[in-house]
């Protein structure tokens, strides 16, 4: 891809993914004014390019116009690009978008490790990541329901070039759904991993509730555990995380997601390839790698049941 001009992100954003994330971020910027387009990835069909409503922090659902454009229709991205597809569609999405003129950085609002590798330097000059506490679902009325936790750090994991990280946070924050600059980026990134290691793997496994890490303490042992392997891993790589913090944010986001379903048990339910190939399965592969291993076997054995569930769901 061709990435010509430095100093500026352009005027517009461009939300590549019309999921449940995707969407709501760019319903959140549309009904603040800001010029964005949502960025749809698969073919284009009658069924499926219909906008939902969304719900914003318990807000009456509405239908917010936001403009969609196929990605393969667009030879450039004048702005702001926006990942929030899932991290296993990201091979495919690099591979799209090259030969592309982009003139702005890319914000990859992902979950799990390694997932910004195929749009490393010097596909994009300048690659931001952001870490999400939100959580979001559609019901079954279609409403998509999206309630923020906290605002969300964006911070740089590459760049060539001037960085563009305060201008770019700037353009993407709404009250609605609110981002700010982190300068340890990398800590936040491996602290949510961990955290979406514990629930991406035990809640679709159960098939219960975010809310189930503060009701049933047995689960909750379960969650520590996997806190107890993949944090000696985050040291390895020399990040101070301890295990009491991680835990203290299971908790947090427990306690305030009664009722909403984790993002891999709706794929699972729906069908959908999942993300855990970034999250438990990425932790076990670096507790492998490293030297000497750091055993990391209830993570990923957690992750290896949830990969064989979604190829069985998945399965014609």
């Amino acid at each position: 891809m061709e990435n010509e001009s430095e100093g500026s992100t352009g005027d517009a954003v461009f939300v590549i993914g019309g999921g449940a994330v995707g969407f709501s971020l760019a319903a959140a910027l549309a009904k603040e004014g800001r010029q964005v387009s949502l960025v749809r990835t698969r073919p284009r069909s009658s069924a499926g390019d219909a906008l939902p409503q969304v719900s914003f922090g318990g807000e009456p659902a509405e239908l917010v116009p936001v403009e969609t454009v196929q990605l393969e229709e667009l030879s450039e991205l004048n702005g702001i690009v926006v990942l929030a597809v899932k991290s296993h569609a990201n091979a495919a999405v690099a591979a799209t978008l090259a030969g592309k003129r982009i003139s702005g950085p890319l914000v990859i609002l992902q979950n799990g490790l390694g997932v910004e590798r195929p749009f490393a330097p010097p596909a994009f000059r300048e690659v931001l990541r952001g870490v999400l506490y939100m959580t979001s679902q559609m019901t079954p009325e279609g409403v998509v329901e999206f309630r923020q936790i906290a605002s969300s750090p964006i911070g740089i994991v590459a760049s060539s070039t001037t960085s563009q990280l305060e201008e770019c946070v700037s353009m993407l924050s709404t009250p609605r759904f609110a981002f700010h600059v982190h300068a340890e980026i990398a800590r936040e990134v491996w602290k949510k991993t961990i955290v979406n290691a514990a629930f991406n793997s035990i809640c679709p496994l159960l098939g219960v509730d975010n809310g189930i890490f503060v009701r049933d303490p047995a689960v909750a042992e379960l969650a520590s555990a996997v806190v107890q392997e993949c944090v000696p891993l985050a040291r390895a790589a020399g990040l101070d995380l301890t295990e009491q913090e991680v835990m203290e944010r299971i908790l947090k986001i427990s306690g305030g997601s009664t009722g909403i379903l984790i993002s891999t048990l709706q794929d699972l339910l729906a069908g959908r390839e999942t993300e855990i190939e970034s999250l438990n399965l990425e932790l076990a592969r670096l507790g492998a790698a490293a030297e000497p291993p750091l055993p990391v076997s209830a993570t990923g054995m957690l992750g290896r049941l949830v990969l064989a569930k979604s190829r069985l769901r998945c399965e014609p």
